[in-house]
């Protein structure tokens, strides 16, 4: 698969066939798709936990609010990425912390992977992020910045419609904000 088509038929997927369990050597891809990621200054300010074991799944589920759909996802992925972020790893530039853009290109390096392995994947985001870090036994001043389920998807699952994007000439422009694109 060539990453055009990673990234356009990347889906964020919430359920898995938990028959069908992902091999070590496909973490271990994705891990390092994760880790060549580019930042700042090859600051690198993250790192990653793999989670496989269901204890550690349910401390991480017990930090991620009842009404979020990603509960279920978390239980039930083969593996569980925990993406932590090195804050004081990273540069602050105009008030910017970019280790959380660092962590961003990491995570997407992450999905275009998962994709190409014929995984799925969501970002979780909304989690009560302390809490991670502490059952993670994780360093003072790390944080968590993303969790990924990740999975064989459910039959049908990958064939859903893509979510709707803005219109190109919405988003870009030439040469200066409202000038058209000539396409």
């Amino acid at each position: 698969m060539d990453v055009r088509t990673a990234i356009q038929t990347r889906r964020s997927v919430r359920r898995f066939d938990s028959a069908r369990p992902v091999s070590d050597e496909d973490v271990a891809a994705v891990l390092e798709a994760a880790r060549r990621a580019p930042s700042w200054k090859n600051n690198q300010p993250w790192r990653f936990v793999a989670v496989r074991s269901a204890a550690m799944k349910d401390k991480i589920v017990s930090a991620v609010p009842e009404d979020n759909p990603a509960r279920k996802a978390i239980a039930s992925a083969s593996v569980v990425i925990v993406m932590l972020g090195v804050p004081a790893e990273g540069e602050v530039h105009q008030d910017k912390a970019f280790y959380l853009v660092d962590c961003g290109i990491a995570g997407q390096n992450l999905f275009l992977q998962v994709v190409e392995l014929g995984l799925a994947s969501v970002w979780v985001a909304l989690v009560d992020g302390p809490a991670v870090c502490r059952a993670l036994e994780a360093p003072a001043g790390w944080e968590c910045v993303g969790i990924f389920p990740i999975g064989y998807p459910l039959e049908g699952e990958y064939n859903k419609s893509p979510r709707p994007r803005k219109a190109i000439v919405e988003v870009c422009f030439l040469d200066r904000v409202g000038n058209p694109l000539p396409l």
